[in-house]
């Protein structure tokens, strides 16, 4: 059976326990707690048994949180391949990411570790590495991107400067700044 981040029909007793467990895992991870599925379960009011059928790993769990904020992610990098400024459509793309990584616990989380699961977050894991390429090819064509740059390096790149700005559970006070420094970074040197 392939599994899914977020299966296609459930049963109306067996979705109500899904988005128990949801509710109750996205609650723990707000506060910074770990999402154990144990812990999960019992504060759900959901089995064990019930828990470990819908997410066999806490990756799948961590997949099945993430895939909102993925999607929307990918959505935002398909919009802005097509922007007539392709400075301001990598711009965008990046400040969305990393806000987006920064808010949602369980996207950044997801897209740190780089491995996924899930048949479904796999395939928006191989769309989003098409999409991003295509968008910084078309920046390095413009002179905002250094040639070298891949997708890969692009997602450790946020994935780092979301870890220096949440350090030690508090966030920096100017976000955008750290945005402003890894935009700098990634420009061709000049000379």
């Amino acid at each position: 059976m392939v599994e899914l981040a977020r299966p296609d029909s459930l049963r109306s007793d067996a979705l109500r326990n899904r988005s128990a467990l949801l509710e109750v895992a996205r609650q723990h991870r707000d506060r910074g707690e770990p999402a154990q599925l144990n812990a999960v379960a019992r504060e759900a009011g959901v089995g064990v048994g019930t828990a470990y059928r819908h997410f066999p790993t806490q990756q799948h769990l961590l997949e099945a949180l993430a895939i909102d904020g993925f999607e929307a992610m990918l959505d935002r990098v398909r919009v802005a391949v097509v922007l007539p400024d392709p400075e301001d459509a990598f711009r965008g793309v990046v400040t969305a990411a990393f806000h987006g990584m920064v808010e949602d616990t369980a996207l950044g989380d997801l897209l740190t570790d780089g491995g996924f699961s899930c048949a479904d977050t796999t395939a928006l894991a191989g769309d989003l590495v098409d999409e991003v390429r295509a968008l910084l090819e078309r920046a390095s064509a413009a002179g905002v991107v250094r040639a070298d740059v891949g997708p890969d390096d692009l997602r450790r790149l946020i994935c780092g400067v979301r870890t220096a700005a949440t350090a030690g559970g508090v966030p920096v006070p100017d976000p955008e700044r750290y945005v402003d420094i890894l935009l700098a970074g990634l420009r061709p040197l000049r000379g």
